[in-house]
């Protein structure tokens, strides 16, 4: 379902809107069904990979968690947290959120 239509689905709900996070395949298999918006945060810094702050996290590992979540959802739209220091510029913002669309065909990402 592309994400034009995925929007359109939840503005037409006449309930909350469910937004939970997914790291991985078997969690966003689950949460898939339940929720309208899956997040891929870079709270994964802190969760999983017992980093002191989620400033840690680097783009590359972000990336392999949103390609695992993507492979697993089908209704559920899908954001993509970029990591500090990511955006810095208009430049490096364009460049590193074409990279991020392109290889978890996340269908939104969030600064």
């Amino acid at each position: 379902m592309n994400f034009l239509k995925k929007v359109k689905k939840i503005y037409k709900l006449d309930r909350k809107i469910v937004c939970l996070t997914a790291y991985s395949k078997p969690l966003a298999k689950i949460l898939d069904e339940y929720c309208d918006i899956i997040l891929v945060g870079d709270s994964v810094a802190t969760a999983f990979y017992g980093m002191k702050s989620t400033k840690e996290i680097n783009l590359d590992t972000m990336i392999n968690h949103g390609i695992s979540v993507s492979k697993s959802i089908n209704k559920s739209i899908l954001v993509f947290d970029m990591p500090y220091n990511t955006y810095r510029n208009l430049k490096e913002a364009k460049f590193n959120v074409k990279k991020v669309l392109r290889k978890t065909n996340s269908d939104t990402v969030k600064l």
